[in-house]
Parts: structure tokens; C-alpha cells; sequence
């Protein structure tokens, strides 16, 4: 039965989600295409405004020109005056001003005049506009080719759009100012506004599968758990009553149901039971008898929590956190005064060393006070600097504000994960706790992805300051949902207490210093170093958007989070861990030695994609290769030696910034990664050298 049970709610489960999912991402087809082509005819009419503000300018200047009586053809600076006016504007081609079909003053490339009609520019989005719902159907069926990305389509390119506007003024009959409104300029709007659909696009079905699991959880599968539990229960004689069953859904009425048989069951043999009195024993002896047997008067503790309980919280907030990852740096930019006690580009990677030195000094305390006060106080608690710190950025004066604001948030992080963290660890059972913990690292990175690329889409849009009110605002809504979603009483097992100096003990394993400080430290250098501080630099020096930005910096999780579970899979099946760690981080040193050399978008975007790869093939057998190295100190746990392993690497999550940095006084981009890139393989090749010599001093104490 319990087989059966389970794969009925697996059943359940998969199609909802996969139903569910499907027709999110049809909807979200359907949505930005519609969105495509609507702004695609609801742009020229405000292109074509401007295209006659233009040519009116023109008109009246010439106009000026030839009441004073400067002879038409005779204007001197008319050829620098519309080159003027044209670098003011991207999406003009040409402007040329004609007489009797000849072009008398021009600048930029102007084509064929012959055949200018106004008319047909204006109706077509007009036409388009006021069209019922079916005829725009049909219109975006014969527009859509020509709306997608240039790589995305094939054949001729589509020709620009000339407006005419004739001059008025006595003497200058037959004469008018054309004005050429590049289709390029539309197209690289649709390309920026095709991506950004695209990217909330992905969001959306990430976001979609997260509350789906959700609320399957809460109205099929728990219900299901909890109905086969009574039904075992009850098969087996006990009639225990649980006053927390859930109620959700119809799957939650028939638990509640058959929760309600029990306690009925229950009333009538207290019933029965108060009939007798005290005295007669041999008939209540055998009344507790059957109580016992059959558990009568058993009544079950509270519901025990559930990771579905941490998971849509721990993601809201990490979402609301990952917002500003991709312009940061620049953020910090705007805000910098010259005279500060900081240079400039170290200002530039402040917030993010002491973001992450603040969360390597609270983690250890953060985890002693979840078990003083509990997960859900404790992340309710969180929400109090993590807000104040978003607001300290929303309305930061200066680039000092900000490193505050960003230590203040800091804490409030460092204790909202650790609680989450916690709960986790104790609602799942042993046999299920690397799953579980795996669900922590997937709604992070999840939360990653989502947040790195939206935030710079609302950055692009509203600026930088608002995308931290609404970090703010995510924030509330997570610490309302933990509130709602949290049990109390929630507890692990306590930890029993580590024997004292297990740093001292592991710092004399070669064999483990060599992975923590050749591999393990420059991973997060190279993380927050080169992805979160130096790519958005890299990229604005390219004149990047910030939409552009952060959908390039979203490729890196976007790659890690399939590929690193199929790298994970390798390393079991191969055994191969310390030449995997030492391949990622070399891989990594490789790619950013690859900058060197003249400044390119390509180039950036295809060392984020590759350092995604290196990186996952890095990550999981990372931490087995630290475990397996500290197997030969026995005298420190296995969760001591995570703990040490996961400070270190704060470690170098704090230094990056600051290194490259530094490097950014000396030095260009491409040089400065270099530099660290050198640094990353020698530190690798270091890694392989070490733990080679310690496995062949093992192997000969072992012959011997």
C-alpha cells in the first residue's frame, strides 16, 4: 500500500507540475509575441513625432535663413548644422534637405527620394492601432519575421522608414527636408526587448515550478502522506488521534475525515469509560487494557515542519538579495567622490568584501542562536537589518553608505539562511539529508539566476536605487510567508560538542591545506572577483545595458544548474575527485587568462559560459575531496571540517574584490585577469604537486 500510495502522489505530482508549467510557458509565448509586435507598431507613431519635430527644426532654421535673405543654396554651416543635429539622435540615418528633386544639403547616407509617401508611414501603425483583435492576429503573423533578433532571421534586411516634410516659406516651392528613421535602431530595441521577454520568460517558469511544488505539497501530497499514515494506523489497530492533520484541498477533507472517526471512535470509549466507576478494577484494568492496544486515548503531537515549509522563503528572500548582484559595482560608481579615503576601484569592490566577511563572522553565531531562539523567530528577526539595509541603499547619500548598508544587510542574510539551513536539517530524516540539503543549494541558485537578471532589467528601466525598495518590499513578503509557512517546535538533533583545536589538527594535513588554499579559496576569488565585481565593469566599459549585463551574468548559473549535477554523477561513477578539482580550477585560470588582448562582448560572454562549466565540474567534488583529505585526521569531525572548509572559502570570497581591484589601478581588464589567471593555475598546478607526493608517502607507509 505505501508503494502504491507513493506512486500515486509522484503520479499526481508530475502532471500538475508538468501540466502546470507547460501552460505557463505557452502563455508566456503567446504573451511576448503579442508584446513584440504591439511595440513594434506603437513605436513608430512616437518615432515618426519625433522624425517631424526634426524636420520642423530644420524647416523653421532654414527657413530663418532665407527671410534674412541668404540665398537658398548659399547657406554657409548648413552641412555642420545637420551633423549636429543628427549625432543627437541614434535612430536618424540621414537628414537632407532638397530642391526641385535635388539634394542641395546632406549628411549621412541618402538613398533613393523618388518615392516618399507620408501617408502609407503613418496609416500603417495607425491602421494597426485601431484594428479589432483578430486583424492584429493577422498582423503579427505577417510582422513577426521581422521582429526577431538578426541572427534569428534570414533574408533581405528591412528598409528605413523616410519622412518628408515640404518647406513653406516664399521662394523655396518644391523643396522639403527628409528625415531617414533607421530600421536598425527599431530592430535593436525589439532584440533588447526580445531578451528581457525572454529572460522574464525563464524566471517566470522557474518561479511557476517553485510554487507549484509548493502547493502540491500542501493540497496533494501531504494530504495523500497523511491519509495512507491514518490508514496505516488504523489497519493496524491504532486509533491515535492527531489534532494537527492537514485540511487542505478534497485529498485534506478525507484525512480530516478519517482523523474524525478516530476522535469519534475515541469519545465513545471515554464515554464508556466514565460509566464505571473507579472501584470496579477488573473492568477498568481490562477498558486500559484495549485503550492501550488500541490506542484510545492517544493523542499525536504537533505536525512536524516540512523543507516545503522553508523552501518558498528562503526563495522570496534569496530573490530580493540576488537583485543588485549585477550592478553593484556600478551602483557604487555613481556615489563615489574622488576625495574619499578609498581609491576608486576598491571602492568599487568594498560592498562586496564586506558583504561577504560580515556573513563569514556572523554564520558561527547565527547557527548558535537557531537553537537558543528557534528558526522562526530567528529568520522573522533576520528580516530587521536585512531591510534596513536595503533601505540604507535605496537612499544612500554616499558610497560609504553603502558599504554599511550592505554589512547591515549582511547580517540579516547570514541569519535568514542559517535558519532556513536549519530547518531543513531538521524536519528531513538521516537517510534523506543530503536531498534535502540539495534543495537548499537549488533554491539558491535558482533564486540566483532569477533575481541576477530581473534586477538588471529593473535597473535598466527605473533605475538603481528603486530595485533595493523593491528588495525591501520581497523581503516583508518572505518574513509574512515564513510566518505563515514556519511550524513552531521545530528542532534536529542536538550536536553533540566537537572536541576543541580541530583547525590546529587540520592545519597540519597537507593534504587538506593544499585543497582549502590552492582550490577551494580561488574558486570564490574567481566568483566574486571576476563574475559579480569585474564582469559588470568589463561590460559597461563595452557601453553593455544593464538588461545586457545582467542577462550575461545569468548565464553562469543558468549553466551551472544542470550541468552540475551531471559533473556530481561523473565523479561518483569515476572516483576521479582531486583530478577534477584540479582540471576546474586550472580550466578557470585558463579562461581568464583568455581576457588578455583587446576588450570584446564575445569574448566576456563566452568566458562567463565556459567559467560556468569549470566551476561545475569544480563544485561537488570539491567539498568529497576535502572530506576524503581530512579522513587522515581523524581526530575532527566531518561537520567541523565543513564548517572550516566553508570559511575559507569566505575567505576568498572577501579577497576577490579587493585583489582585482587592485589589479584595476595598475592595469586594463584583460591584463588584470590575466594576472589572477596565472595566479589560478599555478595555485592548481600547486594542488596537484601536493596531493600526489602525500598519496605516494601514504602508499609506500602502506607497503611498508
Amino acid at each position: 500500500m505505501n508503494n502504491k500510495m507513493k506512486s500515486m502522489a509522484s503520479l499526481i505530482n508530475s502532471r500538475l507540475i508538468l501540466i502546470t508549467v507547460i501552460s505557463a510557458f505557452l502563455a508566456s509565448i503567446l504573451s511576448a509575441v503579442y508584446t513584440l509586435v504591439e511595440f513594434n507598431f506603437a513605436v513608430k507613431p512616437e518615432l515618426l513625432k519625433k522624425a517631424n519635430a526634426i524636420a520642423q527644426s530644420v524647416h523653421e532654421d532654414v527657413g530663418l535663413a532665407v527671410t534674412a535673405g541668404v540665398p537658398f543654396d548659399q547657406i554657409r554651416g548648413m552641412d555642420s548644422y545637420l551633423e549636429d543635429t543628427i549625432s543627437k539622435y541614434p535612430e536618424l540615418t540621414f537628414i537632407a534637405v532638397t530642391s526641385k528633386k535635388t539634394v542641395l544639403y546632406s549628411v549621412g547616407e541618402v538613398p533613393s527620394l523618388g518615392n516618399v509617401d507620408n501617408s502609407v508611414f503613418e496609416q500603417n501603425s495607425a491602421r494597426y492601432l485601431n484594428a479589432s483583435f483578430g486583424e492584429r492576429l493577422t498582423a503579427v503573423a505577417n510582422e513577426l519575421p521581422m521582429l526577431l533578433p538578426s541572427f534569428l532571421k534570414s533574408g533581405e534586411q528591412k528598409q528605413d522608414d523616410i519622412y518628408r516634410l515640404n518647406l513653406e516659406k516664399e521662394g523655396l516651392s518644391d523643396s522639403a527636408v527628409y528625415v531617414g528613421l533607421s530600421s536598425n535602431y527599431v530592430q535593436s530595441q525589439l532584440t533588447d526587448i526580445f531578451f528581457d521577454i525572454a529572460i522574464v520568460l525563464v524566471a517566470v517558469l522557474l518561479v511557476c515550478f517553485e510554487v507549484v511544488m509548493v502547493v502540491v505539497m500542501f493540497y496533494i501530497s501531504g494530504p495523500l502522506e497523511e491519509s495512507e499514515s491514518i490508514l496505516k494506523r488504523q489497519i493496524a489497530g491504532d486509533f491515535s488521534v492527531n489534532d494537527k492533520a492537514p485540511a487542505q484541498g478534497a485529498i485534506g477533507h478525507f484525512a480530516e475525515r478519517l482523523n474524525e472517526d478516530s476522535k469519534e471512535l475515541q469519545g465513545r470509549f471515554s464515554r464508556l469509560m466514565n460509566r464505571f466507576s473507579t472501584e470496579q478494577h477488573k473492568a477498568m484494568d481490562n477498558l486500559r487494557n484495549i485503550a492501550e492496544k488500541f490506542k484510545l486515548q492517544n493523542s499525536l503531537g504537533m505536525k512536524r515542519g516540512d523543507i516545503v515549509d522553508a523552501r518558498i522563503p528562503l526563495f522570496v528572500f534569496s530573490f530580493a538579495e540576488e537583485l543588485q548582484k549585477s550592478f553593484m559595482p556600478l551602483f557604487v560608481a555613481e556615489f563615489y567622490e574622488p576625495n574619499s579615503w578609498v581609491s576608486e576601484d576598491v571602492m568599487l569592490g568594498l560592498p562586496i568584501s564586506v558583504f561577504m566577511f560580515v556573513i563569514a563572522v556572523c554564520t558561527p553565531f547565527a547557527a548558535k542562536w537557531v537553537d537558543r531562539w528557534g528558526q522562526k523567530p530567528l529568520f522573522l528577526l533576520g528580516l530587521i537589518p536585512a531591510v534596513a539595509g536595503y533601505l540604507g541603499c535605496a537612499f544612500a547619500n554616499d558610497s560609504v553608505d553603502i558599504v554599511i548598508s550592505r554589512g547591515i544587510t549582511a547580517l540579516g542574510y547570514a541569519v535568514i539562511t542559517i535558519s532556513c539551513q536549519s530547518y531543513i536539517a531538521a524536519v528531513v530524516t538521516p537517510e534523506n539529508r543530503a536531498k534535502g540539503m540539495a534543495i537548499f543549494v537549488g533554491v539558491l541558485m535558482t533564486a540566483t539566476m532569477c533575481g541576477t537578471a530581473l534586477g538588471a532589467i529593473i535597473a535598466d528601466r527605473v533605475g538603481y536605487q528603486p530595485v533595493f525598495l523593491v528588495s525591501a518590499v520581497l523581503a516583508c513578503f518572505a518574513g509574512v510567508l515564513a510566518w505563515r509557512m514556519f511550524q513552531g517546535g521545530v528542532s534536529g538533533p542536538k550536536k553533540a560538542a566537537g572536541q576543541k583545536g580541530g583547525l590546529k589538527y587540520l592545519a597540519r594535513n597537507v593534504r587538506f591545506v593544499a585543497v582549502v588554499v590552492c582550490c577551494a579559496i580561488p574558486a570564490k576569488i574567481v566568483l566574486t572577483g571576476f563574475l559579480y565585481f569585474m564582469v559588470p565593469l568589463y561590460l559597461v566599459s563595452l557601453d553593455a545595458s544593464q538588461s545586457e549585463i545582467g542577462r550575461i551574468m545569468m548565464i553562469y548559473s543558468l549553466i551551472i544548474i544542470p550541468i552540475s549535477p551531471i559533473a556530481s554523477g561523473i565523479a561518483d561513477k569515476t572516483k576521479k575527485m582531486r583530478e577534477l578539482v584540479v582540471l576546474g580550477t586550472i580550466l578557470s585560470g585558463a579562461i581568464l587568462i583568455s581576457l588578455y588582448g583587446e576588450a570584446s562582448l564575445f569574448k566576456i560572454l563566452l568566458a562567463v559560459t565556459l567559467m560556468g562549466i569549470a566551476h561545475s565540474i569544480l563544485k561537488a567534488p570539491l567539498i568529497a575531496c576535502a572530506l576524503e583529505a581530512s579522513e587522515s585526521t581523524p581526530e575532527v569531525g566531518r561537520t567541523e571540517v565543513l564548517g572550516i572548509l566553508r570559511t575559507s572559502e569566505r575567505i576568498g570570497s572577501v579577497l576577490g574584490p579587493i585583489i582585482v581591484a587592485f589589479l584595476l589601478s595598475f592595469y586594463d581588464f584583460g591584463q588584470a585577469m590575466a594576472f589572477v589567471g596565472v595566479g589560478i593555475i599555478a595555485a592548481g598546478i600547486c594542488t596537484l604537486i601536493f596531493l600526489r607526493s602525500t598519496s605516494s608517502n601514504d602508499t609506500e607507509e602502506a607497503s611498508a
